[in-house]
């Protein structure tokens, strides 16, 4: 399938809607969108999106020595975002990394930056017709980084950040959106991803 770009902005842990100007994830006042594109113009491209647990658990139920029903667990979905070089100042506000206005920023801790995303990637068979992954809020930890010294060859790391998925109210986690849904909208798949004021 591929995949073509992410789409981030920081969100109002409250009101879930898409953080504007300097206190955007572009650190920019004339940003009136929020938004940051991650693709190869701005981060040499995304190496993969891989999404887990978007299933609970499933318990067999038994009663007269038969299966007599399949309980099914919460789903609690998450997402590991690898990109090639995301740059400095966007991978540190979606960790929530506190800056100290100095060119530093926080290492570890808790991360209290929540972030919509939204992904494009391609149908299996047809690259015309995007599909999209939405997440209304996720919270993003990169448990680790590893750095190697380059020899024969250059020795190359990327970020690989996972993004845990929290319920936005009665919305759920996200949505699935399909280009070749005769119904599909893209503009209107923008706004139910990224609130705005």
């Amino acid at each position: 399938m591929g995949i073509a770009n992410v789409k981030l902005a920081l969100i109002d842990k409250k009101t879930n809607k898409v953080i504007t100007g300097a206190e955007g994830i572009n650190s920019n006042e004339s940003d009136t969108t929020g938004i940051f594109t991650v693709d190869e113009s701005t981060s040499y491209g995304v190496a993969s999106l891989n999404l887990t647990n978007l299933a609970g658990t499933l318990t067999d139920i038994y009663g007269s020595n038969k299966i007599v029903y399949v309980a099914q667990g919460k789903a609690a979905p998450q997402a590991v975002l690898t990109v090639n070089a995301l740059p400095n100042e966007v991978h540190a506000k979606i960790l929530g990394q506190t800056p100290d206005g100095k060119g530093g920023f926080e290492l570890g801790g808790k991360s209290d930056a929540y972030v919509a995303l939204l992904a494009e990637s391609a149908e299996s068979f047809d690259e015309d017709k995007p599909v999209y992954v939405g997440f209304y809020k996720v919270v993003g930890q990169e448990a680790s980084a590893n750095m190697q010294t380059n020899n024969a060859a250059e020795n190359r790391t990327q970020d690989a950040i996972t993004f845990r998925a929290i319920e936005r109210g009665g919305d759920g986690f996200g949505k699935f959106f399909y280009s070749d849904a005769e119904a599909f909208d893209e503009a209107a798949m923008e706004k139910d991803v990224f609130l705005t004021a």
